[in-house]
């Protein structure tokens, strides 16, 4: 038989109940050629068969789920989870997200922020941010698709991912800002320069477009020193609330590169190295992706405020 995908735990009850089956084939409601069959391991945890198709591009393999869905568009590849009283229930699987602890403050500022920000034209907005990227790849786990028949895949691990960089990104509707690699002990004046090379620049080629600044309250960015500056050089700052890292539409194209820079459980040798994969990346994405994560702030907006200033599915 062939088994692939990764193992979930199940409850004491399910595996006493069904432990003397050796397969126990899933039918109710699921196409005979696409249905999945269960099996218990001395583990506590069942594995599901796939059919041949899926399981070969899946075997041993780093691709993501859409990825061999895509190949095999013809048989979808679902999920289905045994509930206590034996029916069956489709489900998905999610990782939980992080996200800040809100105090009441926060709410507030976030939905103060909401209501004054009804009527924003969010084209005219550089939104800003910046991430660390490791060699060894994102912080987390490394999942793949396990063939049960062959060895165990492994991820190689260096001491503090083997070497990170900083970077920084800004993009609107309209295109994105070059992208500036940072040192992890940025101060307020590293952030003036690099402001002064890379936003400035974008700026003066829209004089006329009114472009406002976005960027968070991180201490580099709120520093008396760096609001003096950026008064100077006459850039209109959004103001940002704090803790609001669901409304800003950078993280989710950080969360886009990740899987771009890292497809594969790829790795890196050097810093150079990572930073070629970034910079190619973010110079290949498309403005359709862009536009329609700008698109999405009226939306955001509007769950802050639904929400009473609480988090957003964001």
């Amino acid at each position: 038989m062939l088994y692939s995908t990764t193992a979930c735990p199940i409850g004491k009850s399910l595996v006493r109940r069904v432990a003397q089956d050796e397969l126990l084939t899933v039918m109710q409601g699921i196409r005979k050629n696409t249905a999945q069959q269960y099996i218990l391991d001395g583990t506590g945890c069942y594995r599901f068969k796939l059919n041949e198709t899926s399981v070969e591009k899946a075997s041993n393999s780093t691709k993501s789920a859409n990825q061999i869905r895509s190949e095999i568009p013809e048989k979808r590849l679902e999920e289905h989870h045994l509930t206590n009283n034996s029916s069956i229930r489709s489900t998905c699987e999610y990782s939980m997200k992080a996200a800040p602890r809100l105090q009441q403050r926060h709410k507030n500022e976030r939905l103060q922020f909401a209501r004054s920000n009804m009527a924003t034209d969010w084209n005219e907005i550089i939104f800003s941010d910046e991430k660390k990227y490791n060699l060894d790849g994102p912080d987390g786990y490394a999942h793949y698709w396990r063939d049960l028949r062959k060895d165990s895949m492994y991820f190689s691990k260096r001491n503090f991912g083997g070497g990170s960089l900083m970077v920084w990104a800004a993009f609107c509707g309209n295109g994105t800002v070059a992208l500036s690699f940072i040192g992890t002990g940025t101060n307020s004046q590293d952030y003036q320069q690099l402001l002064a090379q890379h936003l400035l620049p974008y700026l003066r080629r829209r004089r006329r477009a009114n472009m406002i600044y976005q960027q968070d309250n991180a201490s580099v960015h709120a520093s008396n020193s760096t609001l003096a500056w950026l008064a100077a050089k006459n850039v209109v700052l959004l103001d940002w609330p704090a803790c609001s890292p669901d409304l800003n539409p950078v993280e989710n194209l950080w969360s886009v590169l990740v899987r771009r820079v890292y497809a594969n459980a790829k790795q890196y040798t050097t810093v150079n190295d990572l930073k070629r994969a970034i910079r190619a990346e973010w110079d290949g994405l498309d403005k359709s992706l862009l536009q329609s994560l700008v698109g999405s702030m009226p939306n955001r907006i509007f769950e802050v405020a639904q929400k009473q200033g609480g988090i957003t599915h964001y």
